[in-house]
Parts: C-alpha cells; sequence; structure tokens
C-alpha cells in the first residue's frame, strides 16, 4: 500500500512539471517570451521618458543660470568702466593739481628774470635763469601744457580773469590790453585763467546821446 502512494506521488509530479514546462512552451517548443518583452520595453519607455523630463529641467535650469550670469557680467563691465573714469578723474585732477604748484615756480623764476634784467647783474646768472625757465616750457609743452593766447584779444570768462580796466579810447571795449599772469590749458582744459586788464573807453556825452536815442 505504501508504494503505491509513493508511485502516485510521483506521478503527479512529473505531470505538474510538464504542465508548467507545456505552458511556458509555444507549439514549436519554444519558450514564451512575449510578456516579458512588453514588460521590458515599458519600463525603458518610462525611464525615457523621465530622463528626457530631467534633461529638460536642467536645461532650463542651466538657460536661467547663464542668463543671470549674463546680467552679472554686464552689471560687472559697467562698474569697471565706472571705476575707471572715476580712477582717471582722480588722475587727472591731481596732474593738474601738480601743474598748478610747478606754475608758481614758474612765475617766480619770470619775476626774477625780470628783476635781474632790471638790475645790475652777471649775465651768467640772467643765462642760467633764462635756461631753467627753457627747460619748464619744454616740460609743460612735453606734458599737454599750451599757453592761452590773451593779449590784444576779447575778454572772454571761460579762460580769463579780468583784475583790473584802464581807460583807452583807442582800444575797443573789453579788449584784453595787458596779461599779468599767463593762463595755460592742460589737454584743452583750463588750467589756469590768464590774469588781465581789460580797455575801457571814456563815456562822453556824446556816448550817452547815442545810447539814449536807441
Amino acid at each position: 500500500m505504501v508504494e503505491k502512494v509513493n508511485d502516485g506521488k510521483e506521478e503527479n509530479s512529473e505531470e505538474t512539471d510538464s504542465g508548467v514546462l507545456d505552458n511556458d512552451m509555444d507549439d514549436n517548443g519554444n519558450e514564451k517570451e512575449e510578456n516579458s518583452e512588453e514588460t521590458d520595453s515599458g519600463v525603458l519607455r518610462r525611464e525615457i521618458e523621465f530622463l528626457n523630463g530631467e534633461l529638460e529641467k536642467e536645461r532650463e535650469l542651466s538657460e536661467k543660470n547663464l542668463s543671470k550670469l549674463r546680467y552679472l557680467m554686464a552689471d560687472f563691465d559697467n562698474y569697471r568702466k565706472q571705476m575707471q573714469k572715476q580712477v582717471e578723474s582722480k588722475i587727472e585732477e591731481n596732474r593738474g593739481q601738480l601743474f598748478i604748484k610747478i606754475l608758481k615756480i614758474y612765475d617766480d623764476c619770470v619775476l626774477a628774470l625780470e628783476t635781474l634784467k632790471n638790475g645790475q647783474y652777471d649775465s651768467t646768472v640772467v643765462g642760467g635763469i633764462q635756461g631753467i625757465m627753457t627747460n619748464f616750457e619744454g616740460f609743460m609743452k612735453d606734458e599737454g601744457m599750451v599757453e592761452i593766447e590773451s593779449m590784444n584779444t576779447p575778454f572772454d570768462p571761460n579762460v580769463h580773469d579780468a583784475i583790473g580796466f584802464v581807460t583807452n579810447d583807442l582800444a575797443v571795449d573789453n579788449t584784453i590790453v595787458e596779461v599779468v599772469r599767463k593762463g595755460y590749458l592742460l589737454n584743452n582744459k583750463v588750467l589756469r585763467p590768464s590774469s588781465v586788464i581789460l580797455s575801457k573807453r571814456t563815456v562822453t556825452n556824446k556816448d550817452i546821446n547815442e545810447r539814449d536815442k536807441e
């Protein structure tokens, strides 16, 4: 009796295994892979869609960061240009102040030379001061300093500083008849205006009458 039961179990096991194998095989004896392939294809498609979505997010983030970087670069470039202008302006200002001090020394040399010419002094001393002034003038020219033309020209408040008047009926009113101190331009900007004296015609009764008629 025991042996028959065991034989029955073995037969059932063989039938079960055979049934499982038969379900996984097609008519030609090949394993069925359609369901497995469909599952793998769906997973792969979802992964690709996910990666494309992540790639698009990263692309948008990259564009935003690039836009911010461009704005920052533009702001920095404007800041750099502004600072450069401020530095150049400060350098030019300090340079002008230095040249004004140099002009004071030059003025002293001019005054000393005039004093020596009017007195009994050795010509060697006079020649030495003239040489110093020549060096000064060469230096000022090389640095872009130009003397303001003033004598016998109309008064221009932009480049002239009137310090007095003299009566002169032969000259036109407000014509410069004397330059007390020379003025200079530095790179086409007024470094120091010329100190000048202007002509002033005498006002007569005839002038008053003509003015009243106008």
